[in-house]
């Protein structure tokens, strides 16, 4: 299973990918800076919620936590990690 360290640098991952920034240094960031702020919009947040349950394998937002409440990268850590704990596995593809 993942810790927190390997979750944080995945998401941080993919969010540079989705913006088409890889040469982003994310060593200065502690998670708390605003997604919106950082350039994710509705539809760059859905295409990372994707990559991150194909990734990971759960669906944090399943169980109740509201996507709507995911305003830092730090709040998607917490919640992956929450649903990594709980062991919340979605369908393999094609299932």
């Amino acid at each position: 299973m993942l810790n927190q360290t390997e979750i944080r640098e995945l998401i941080e991952r993919e969010i540079r990918s989705l913006l088409l920034d890889p040469d982003t240094d994310d060593a200065d960031d502690d998670g708390s800076e605003d997604l919106v702020r950082i350039g994710l919009n509705s539809l760059t947040l859905a295409q990372l919620l994707i990559e991150l349950e194909t990734e990971l394998g759960v669906d944090p937002f399943q169980d109740g936590v509201s996507i709507t409440e995911m305003r830092t990268v730090s709040d998607l850590v917490q919640a992956y990690t929450t649903a990594l704990a709980g062991r919340t596995v979605t369908a393999p593809s094609g299932a």
